[in-house]
């Protein structure tokens, strides 16, 4: 899907708020990239969960709020997600084909990119470079954020 005006001001804001905690940030525009780390994000986390029945196609986060694969969820998904080890991670948005690879990013916080997003057109995926953990910010209020980390759930 190609950047829109919203999606390019919203690119630029985010940028900025990056630049200015000191993360280093490389924008990943090329397809096939992203969807290689949507692929490996369902790999990492809803291997051998059953799928077929909640439109996992539509939304990845699906398999949280399905209760198919256990998580935290709301203020404490939250707090772990800013109390994780950041130093190198992914975001990507679930209906766009671009995505950030970050380093240094231990002061990122749920701030840096809920602001300005619009939610109505975009969930927002973050996770760690070996997808070991993921942070989800769903477009629907009443879903998530939701986190996962393999060590508290396996």
């Amino acid at each position: 899907m190609k950047l829109d005006r919203f999606a390019r001001k919203y690119r630029k804001n985010m940028e900025s708020r990056l630049a200015s905690k000191g993360i280093l940030f490389e924008y990943i525009s090329d397809s096939e990239t992203v969807a290689a780390l949507k692929s490996n994000w369902l790999t990492s986390f809803a291997a051998g969960t059953k799928t077929d029945d909640i439109y996992i196609d539509q939304f990845m986060w699906h398999i949280f709020s399905f209760e198919r694969c256990p998580c935290i969820d709301g203020e404490e998904a939250t707090n772990s997600f800013l109390s994780q080890n950041k130093s190198q991670c992914y975001i990507f948005f679930q209906h766009h084909d671009d995505a950030y690879y970050l380093e240094n990013a231990a002061t990122l916080t749920q701030n840096d990119f809920i602001d300005g997003i619009d939610f109505h057109s975009s969930d927002l995926y973050v996770v760690s470079k070996r997808f070991n953990w993921t942070y989800v910010v769903t477009h629907e209020s009443q879903c998530g954020p939701y986190y996962y980390h393999k060590k508290l759930f396996s």
